[in-house]
Parts: structure tokens; sequence; C-alpha cells
């Protein structure tokens, strides 16, 4: 079976380069999530005080910026208070000693009752059920929203994602908001990873949807506790031709669910062999339809589900 990709389509046109496995020998913890990508997406709310445990890093050779402002850690953490207002901001580690160097975008969200209100500033959103599914709290309705301009779409919240590539297919211009979990993309980059590991000239996967908002979701159909309302899912497939649709994956010469079919067993294996930790999840896999080609479901809701 030979296929390649070369790179990747957007639904909002937004270019990848070519893949990148970028890590350094430090790491950071924040909200109990670890991160060791050299570029990262941090999300927080207005005046929220960030605490970033310094992992492998003597702090003693830790130069950090925020916003080109020097900061200094206290013990082996960073203390950093958050903007009033929502906004991107950049924060900078290096480690003086190797040079290795980490950049964060740091995306201060909006503030917004999920469960209650049904718009943010004027971006229609709907409403959230209040009683979450299972009584699990990864379904508590989100209380803070990530802004998506035309000017910060293009910012990586992993080496190789950008935040436009999540935001809602729904009808609208600029601004948009959205719910984005770090574990997705924990585990949409150890997918990637891993295909790329079996075929160097995979460098992307297509999102073909993220974020939807409870109104864009029931508006398709779709069931009120899906895990793309909570930022925590991605669709997506493996596109070598950029013709927009899967690839011939199992090689036998036609687009079918069967391709679909090829990716998600690929992704249960790695889920088998551990290799995305607590990060477990939902995979589906999905037929052509009139209006797109097979495609994979992938989550980190924190227990399997498969379909």
């Amino acid at each position: 079976m030979k296929w390649t990709v070369c790179a990747l389509l957007l639904t909002l046109s937004l270019q990848a380069t070519a893949y990148r496995k970028d890590v350094v020998p430090f790491g950071i913890k924040v909200n109990g999530i670890e991160n060791r990508f050299a570029e990262f997406g941090i999300f927080a709310t207005p005046g929220e005080i960030l605490q970033l445990d310094l992992m492998d890093l003597d702090p003693a050779n830790l130069e950090a910026s925020f916003d080109a402002t020097p900061l200094q850690p206290a013990g082996n953490a960073l203390n950093l208070k958050m903007p009033p207002r929502a906004g991107t901001h950049r924060l900078v580690l290096t480690d003086r000693r190797t040079g290795s160097r980490m950049d964060l975008n740091v995306f201060v969200m909006w503030q917004h009752d999920g469960a209650r209100d049904n718009s943010l500033n004027g971006y229609r959103i709907g409403q959230y059920p209040r009683d979450p599914f299972r009584g699990l709290t990864v379904y508590n309705p989100p209380e803070a929203f990530i802004e998506v301009t035309r000017e910060n779409a293009q910012l990586a919240v992993s080496p190789n994602f950008r935040l436009g590539q999540f935001a809602c297919k729904q009808g609208s211009g600029y601004p948009k908001y959205v719910v984005l979990r770090p574990q997705l993309l924990q585990k949409l980059e150890t997918v990637l990873e891993a295909l790329n590991a079996v075929n160097g000239n995979v460098t992307s996967l297509t999102i073909m949807s993220g974020y939807r908002t409870p109104s864009y979701n029931q508006a398709i159909g779709n069931g009120k506790y899906s895990r793309h309302v909570w930022g925590g899912a991605a669709d997506i497939y493996v596109d070598d031709n950029s013709d927009g649709v899967m690839d011939d994956l199992n090689g036998d010469g036609k687009v079918t669910r069967a391709d679909s079919e090829w990716l998600a067993r690929f992704v249960d294996s790695l889920e088998r062999k551990g290799r995305f930790g607590d990060l477990i999840g939902g995979i589906g896999t999905y037929g052509s339809t009139a209006s797109h080609g097979p495609f994979v479901h992938v989550d980190a809701r924190g227990y399997q589900a498969r379909w």
C-alpha cells in the first residue's frame, strides 16, 4: 500500500507546513495537563492565576517572558496572573543551558454561561444541557470561550494544528467562539506522529469538523451530548492528493467507508498499545454522503466508546 499526504485542506483555507515533531527536553504542567511540545495553546480566564509547574528544568536556567515582559519563577513554578480582558498573548520559556525554547500561545477567554445564555457578542451558541452526561465533569457546561478572529485563526494551538481549524462551521463572520480541550490536541498530535512514523510523507490531518455550538449541533441533528459540543472531538481524514476527501488507505482502488475503517483501526491500535495514556475515548467510522467523503471521529472523553 502506498499513500502519502502532501498538504492539509482546511475548511477555513488555513495552510499547514511540513509535519513538525517539535518537542523540547523540559516540560510544564498547567491545570494537571503536561506539555512538552515546543508550541502549544494555553486557555485561561481573565484575572486567573495560572501555576505552571516546571519539569526537568532547573529554575536557575529558566528565561521566561510574557508579552516580552521578563518573568521570574517562584521555586519550581511560574505563577502568572492573566490580564483582566479577553485576548491573545505570548509566553516564551527558554532553557539558558541548552537553548531549548517553548512558545505558548495564551488565549484569555470570554467568560460566558453556556447553560443560560444563547449568544456571546452576537455569535449564536445555544444552550448546553444543565445535567452532565452520566454525571461526568467533562460534560459540565463551559464557562468560557476562546475568541477566534481573522488575526488569531492562524495561531498554533499545537505544533501541527491551528486555532481556526476547530471553529464551528455555522454561518457567520468573525469573531467566532470555540471550546477546545488541550487533551484533544495532544491526542491528535499522537495520531499524526504515529502516521508519520509509518509513512514519513504523512504531514497532516484534515479537521473536517471540530467544535460545534449546541445550536449548530442541534441543527444538523446530532445528539446533544456530542463531544464536539465540549471541544473534545474532531472528525478527521487523511488527504494525499488535496481533493478534499479521504485517500484510498486500504489500497483497494476505491474511496469508501473501508478507508475510514482502516484509519479507525489504526487509531484503536494506538489506544490498545497505551499510546494515549489516559486520553482514551471514542472512535467512530463514517462513510460518504452527498456532502462529504469518509472520515473518522476521534475524541478524548475519558472512557472507551466505539461505533
